[in-house]
């Protein structure tokens, strides 16, 4: 009988061990959720603030090439990119 109670109170032990490790693996994960919500949020930000700076660099591009008095070639090329764009969103739109 002495052998059954040290059988189970050695099976209690490793089993308060497993749930202790267990918990432990529980919190980490959910900091390592918490953590790639958080990055995932931050990419997004970035990607939009990319975005930002992508139109102002072509809004730039669009007041140098109509600012230069000498040569129209930029500017045609630049409205020929703007209507390359808007037939593509048009394409898009009328799927």
């Amino acid at each position: 009988m002495d052998g059954d109670v040290g059988i189970a109170s050695a099976l209690d032990g490793k089993i308060s061990q497993m749930i202790d490790l267990y918990e432990k693996e529980k919190k980490k994960v959910l900091r390592l959720e918490d953590t790639k919500k958080r990055l995932e949020e931050q990419i997004g930000s970035l990607k939009t603030e990319i975005e930002d700076f992508k139109d102002a660099n072509r809004k730039l591009k669009f007041a140098v090439a109509f600012k230069s008095k000498g040569d129209a070639s930029d500017a045609k090329k630049f409205i020929d990119e703007l209507v390359r764009e808007i037939d593509k969103c048009l394409t898009l739109l009328n799927r």
